[in-house]
Parts: C-alpha cells; structure tokens; sequence
C-alpha cells in the first residue's frame, strides 16, 4: 500500500516536466521558424562550403581590374595560358585568325613594301642618272679619294634634303616612346638623344619663362636642322639634312595628331613600358621625305641626234644579227630532227655555206627545210649522197609507199616486225604478202589483225546458200509452184559465190543432197533422193559457172526424221527436201600471219 500511493506522487512531476518542454518548443517554433530556416542554411553552408559560379561571376570583373592595379603578378600568371590559349586556337581555327589580324597587317606590309621599293627606286634613279656623264666622273673620283662610296657621293651633291631620323618622345617624363631612321642612315644613341632634346625643351622654357604647352620648335647643329612638334602628351622630333620646305611642317603636325588621337589613352597612362607604341612606327614612317635636286640638262641637242642614230643603227645591225643567228639555228634544228637525213660537214665556199652528208630518198626535200625556216636558198647548197636510212620512222615511210594500204587498214612498226589491222580487199592483202618482205629493215609481218573483205562477203553468201532448202510432195521428184519460186533466188547466190570465188581464186564444190522420208523401203528412198539432188542440180547446171562444180548426191533418208518418230497426225514433210552443202579449199595465207 505504501509503495502504490508514492508511484502517483513520483510520476506527476515527469509528465508536467515533458509536457511542459514540448510546449516550450512549439512556442519557439512558432515565434522563431524564420530565422531559425535561415540558420539552418547558414550552417549548411560553412558546413559545405564551395564557391559558386553565379556568385564568382558578379565579382570577378571588378576583382581582375584591382589586382591588376596592385602589381603584374595577375598579368605574369594569365601570360602563359593565354598563349597555350592562341598557340590553339590558330591550330584548330587558322582562317579565324588570319581573317582577324589580315585587316592590321596587310595595310602595314603594303606600305611598308611601297615605301623600301620608293627608296630603293630613288636611290637607284638617282645613282643611275649621274653614273655615265661628266658629273658622274668627277663625283666617282671624288669617292675614290674620301672612300666613300659612289651613291653616299651622289647623295651628297644631289640631296635637296631629307628627314633622317624621327623621335617620338613622351612630353611628361621625357622618356623615348618611338624612334626610326632613314635607310643608311647610322644610330647614335637614341636614348641619349632624347634626353639631350626633353633637357634643352626644359633650359629653354625655364629661362625664357614659358609656359608648359610652348616649347622649342627648331634646333640647327651643322648640316643637320631638328625641327620639333609639340603636342599635348608627346613631342615629334624630326631630324632633317638640306634645307627641307614649309610643307614638311604640315605632315610633322599631322603626324602627331594622329598619335594623339590613336593613343591618347596609352600616352596618360605611361608608366615608362614603351612596347604599346611600336605600331606608331607605320606613321613615324610619313614623316622619313626626301627630295634631290634634278640633274640639269647638258648635251648640246646635235649629240643627241648622232648617238639616237648611232644606236639606230646599232640596233638595227644587232637586230639582224639576231634574225639570222635565229634562222640558222632553226635551220640546224630542223634538219636534227629531220629522219633520213644525216649531215657529216658544214663548210664555207665562195660565201656559200656548203651541207655534206647522207640522204634517204624518202627523207624530205632540203630546199624546203630552207622555206620552212626562212633562210634563203641562194646562200646554202646541199651536196647530199643517197642512202637507205634503217630509222623506225623510215622503215615506216617506206612501208607506206610500198604497200600503199587503203584507209582502213592501219599499219604499225614493233621493232623489226610490221603489223596490219583492220579491212582489206583479197588482192590487196595477197600483193602485201609479196610486197613486205622486200621492204628494208622488215623481217616479218602481223597479219592477225587483218581481214580479207571478200572472203569475208564469200562466207556470209556460202551460209545464205547453205540456210535454203527445197521441200517435196511424198513419193514426188519434183517440185511445185510454191517451191520452183525460190530457185531464181538460189541461182543468184550461186552466181555471186562464184564471181567472189574468181576474186579469191579459189574453186569451190557445191553438193547439191537430197532425201527422203522414213517411209516406204531403203532402195526406194535413196533412188528418190537422187532423183531429187540430180532434179535440182539440172535446173541449176544452166548457170555456166566457171570456178565452182556443181554434184548431186542422193542419201536416202533424212537422219533428223530417223532420230525422231513422227506424232499421230504429224508427217515428214521437212525431211522430203534438198538442199546445199558448200565446199572450199582455205585461201592461201587465211589463217592471217605470215
């Protein structure tokens, strides 16, 4: 009883105690969810820290432009992948780049390209005009004597003036920024230079008390004038020999304008880098004029009329010097080439020139060698002896000539051997079986190629004859309307195989064979087919041919109808027939080769 009435007592304050914390945290949730979602994410975030592009990207601009303000240590890091970056970017898009960079520099290679050839052209000019005349003689002894050379001697004498040197200098800190030269002209410390002209600006304006935008505009030393252009961050300081004209002040002005307007920002912010003025090179380079005093004229005009005809006829000489020179050496060349012609000496004889050598009556006529390249005939004479030229291209001319082959035949030449192909008559190919042997230089002759026309025509006939066939009623030896028709047609073939038979000379046999049907007994149907051939044959013996014999001949019956039985209904009306068999003896040579 006691330890059931202290259990109530003991658990009343534990259930008021967790009662009373999860009100406590629902009160809290409920006044302070806001901000405690926001802690969350505060400590989600230093617990995953990691830098987000989105972010990286707001600052970054203006990060770069600090850093690059403090020092170059963000320009000496990025200088590598920059070029790792070009290096590749030309490798997979050449065209790109060339398209990019090709509207800076062909303007700057074109100009550049014009003004050496400009100089070089003058110079050039200038040397030229004075090296032949009186002038020129005493100005090439006077640069033996100083041991000069000859163009710096006529520089000197003809030079009205020319800018030698052009320095572009920063005005604040004095500092050379540019600076370029004539060609020939010999550097002397440039740096000093410019240093030498800022201190002498500065002494000048000090002592004359002159403000910073006046300046000294003009410096003579010797031969030498400097004239200085003064502008609102750079001076232009142009050296100059010879006395140069107003007008060179207007390109001087132009010229640093135009700096001033290309690199206005580049010339405040100088901090003593001078590599972001190396383009002002292509305009320092307007500035680098020169002019000569022109070479007055000093020949009285007779000279001048006696050497324009002394030259005349110098070159008319040379010019037929040449013509003749050419022609004779046409001349020697086409004769060179000329086969069949072979030329042992040249000699002269009473203002003759004399050919002596070896001709082959098939080689071509001398006397139009001479027309062919215009020499004139009176002048050479030719004393050739005849021979027989064993050249490819004159065994070939002589097989033409001696065969004469119609035009559709070609013929060849492999070394000794002459080949023909295509299509000749029966008598032209039997007068080249006797003809060919007897040409220089053949030992045999390829007629596989070659086929006779007329035997060709024989044998399309001989098979016409030998298609025709003559059919009989049964037990009949002779022939019906319908049949005797085509007997003038065969009479025709025959008559046209035995005139092709005279062009061939050859004497043909025409078997003229007749059957007879399965039917009746053995002894009867070769009687009847005899009588049918010899029927046949005399109807044809009329024709009076005169190479080719005609024989009959009987054989009884037909094989074909004995290999085969007739079906009920059919007759052997195909096998009651007579028809032609032509017999031949080859033509000599047929076979095609010899």
């Amino acid at each position: 009883m006691a330890s059931s009435s202290r259990t109530p007592s003991g658990s009343r304050p534990t259930e008021f105690t967790a009662r009373q914390a999860d009100d406590f945290s629902a009160l809290r949730r409920l006044l302070l969810a806001p901000e405690q979602v926001q802690l969350d994410r505060l400590r989600d975030r230093l617990e995953n820290f990691s830098l987000r592009p989105q972010e990286v990207s707001q600052v970054l601009p203006d990060a770069i432009r600090l850093r690059a303000q403090q020092d170059n240590r963000l320009l000496a890091s990025m200088i590598p992948i920059t070029q790792e970056a070009l290096a590749l970017s030309i490798k997979q898009s050449p065209q790109l780049i060339s398209d990019s960079i090709a509207p800076i520099l062909g303007p700057a290679i074109r100009k550049a390209i014009s003004r050496a050839m400009r100089e070089m052209l003058q110079s050039l000019n200038q040397t030229l005009e004075y090296s032949m005349s009186w002038q020129g003689l005493q100005w090439r002894w006077e640069a033996w004597k100083t041991g000069k050379s000859f163009a710096e001697v006529v520089l000197v004498h003809t030079l009205r003036f020319r800018v030698e040197q052009v320095f572009l200098i920063h005005k604040r800190t004095g500092l050379l920024l540019n600076h370029i030269m004539a060609e020939g002209v010999s550097g002397q410390g440039e740096e000093v230079i410019s240093a030498m002209l800022t201190a002498i600006q500065d002494f000048v304006r000090d002592s004359f008390q002159q403000s910073q935008e006046e300046g000294l505009e003009s410096l003579r030393i010797g031969d030498l004038t400097v004239w200085v252009e003064q502008g609102p961050s750079a001076i232009l300081a142009a050296v100059i020999r010879g006395a140069p004209p107003v007008k060179l002040r207007d390109v001087l002005q132009g010229t640093i304008e135009s700096i001033h307007a290309q690199y206005s920002d580049a010339l405040r912010s100088f901090q003593g880098d001078a590599s972001a003025f190396l383009d002002t090179r292509l305009l320092l380079e307007d500035c680098l004029q020169a002019q000569f005093v022109k070479k007055p004229g000093g020949l009285p005009f007779s000279v001048w009329v006696l050497a324009a005809l002394l030259l005349g006829l110098l070159g008319w000489w040379g010019y037929h010097a040449a013509l003749q020179h050419q022609q004779w050496t046409r001349l020697l060349n086409r004769i060179e080439a000329e086969p069949g012609m072979v030329i042992t000496s040249i000699r002269e004889e009473a203002g003759n020139t004399v050919f002596l050598g070896l001709r082959d009556p098939l080689a071509v006529d001398p006397q139009m060698l001479l027309e062919e390249t215009g020499y004139a005939p009176a002048t050479v004479t030719f004393r050739l002896e005849p021979f027989l030229a064993l050249t490819p291209e004159m065994i070939y001319r002589r097989a033409l000539l001696i065969l004469q082959p119609p035009e559709t035949v070609s013929v060849s030449l492999e070394g000794s051997q002459l080949i023909l192909a295509g299509h000749g008559s029966h008598a032209w190919i039997s007068a080249v079986r006797e003809r060919s042997l007897r040409i220089p230089g053949i030992v045999s002759v390829n007629m596989e190629r070659l086929i006779d026309t007329d035997l060709e025509r024989f044998e399309t006939v001989r098979h016409m004859l030998e298609e025709e066939s003559l059919n009989f009623f049964p037990g009949q030896m002779t022939l019906q309307e319908h049949e005797l028709a085509k007997i003038e047609q065969i009479k025709q073939t025959v008559q046209q195989l035995d005139d092709m038979a005279k062009v061939l000379e050859i004497r043909p046999s025409i078997h003229v064979i007749g059957y007879s049907s399965p039917e009746g007994s053995e002894s009867t149907n070769t009687a009847l087919s005899a009588l049918r051939a010899k029927y046949v044959w005399q109807l044809l013996d009329p024709l009076g041919l005169r190479m080719i014999s005609l024989e009959a001949i009987g054989r009884g019956v037909d094989p074909a109808a004995l290999a085969s039985s007739p079906k009920e209904g059919q007759s052997y009306d195909s096998s009651r027939r007579v028809y032609f068999e032509v017999e031949r003896l080859p033509v000599s040579g047929e076979r095609g080769g010899e």
